[in-house]
């Protein structure tokens, strides 16, 4: 029988992750483009996810000045609700690289912005070589590893957008036998330049 973790337990499971992500990141080399959040947009991130609702693990996360993830000068975060976050089997899911996978970084991607993207494109991670793949772009069915974004737009500031998903982005995709695919900062670099035009 599958072993499922109560919400308090697995918000100290993931809280200890990103910990151990962190101290090991910040015992690297520090660079210029990855700044802690400051207290007034980690209050505001932390509101906006809990005035929207199902958001509550990651509100929590986002509460601990401790455990608060180390971002990119921008990014670009996919928030799973609490519901697909229930789903956490026992330790087989508690992958530390599990939250920085759903940070795509140097990209602050509006949900209109997204749009620019192709399906099949490929959004950079947090996670070194692991990329959210781009599986469809209807407006009414926009998908990042077949996951819905349920809450586009969840939270903006002009170093990070949130946007809310109905499930956890699966880490490990095979992805080895797939057409050459087109990097989204290609994509956005283009769009760019044409609206500047």
């Amino acid at each position: 029988m599958a072993k499922y973790y109560s919400a308090n337990l697995l918000v100290l499971l993931l809280l200890t992750a990103i910990t151990s992500l962190n101290l090991h990141s910040t015992s690297a080399a520090t660079t210029p483009s990855t700044l802690p959040l400051s207290t007034h947009e980690a209050a505001a991130i932390v509101e906006a996810l809990i005035e929207k609702g199902g958001f509550t693990i990651w509100a929590k996360l986002f509460a601990n000045s401790k455990t608060r993830p180390l971002l990119p000068a921008k990014a670009t975060i996919f928030v799973p609700t609490d519901a697909a976050m229930s789903h956490l089997h026992y330790a087989t899911d508690m992958d530390p690289y599990l939250i920085p996978y759903h940070v795509t970084p140097k990209h602050h991607l509006l949900y209109s912005e997204l749009y620019h993207l192709k399906p099949l494109s490929l959004l950079p991670t947090l996670v070194p070589s692991k990329t959210i793949l781009i599986t469809s772009t209807s407006p009414s069915n926009y998908r990042v590893d077949n996951s819905l974004i349920t809450h586009p737009n969840l939270y903006l500031s002009p170093r990070i957008a949130i946007h809310g998903i109905n499930k956890i982005l699966d880490l490990h995709p095979q992805r080895s036998k797939m057409l050459p695919l087109v990097r989204a900062g290609d994509v956005l670099e283009a769009a760019n330049s044409h609206a500047a035009e």
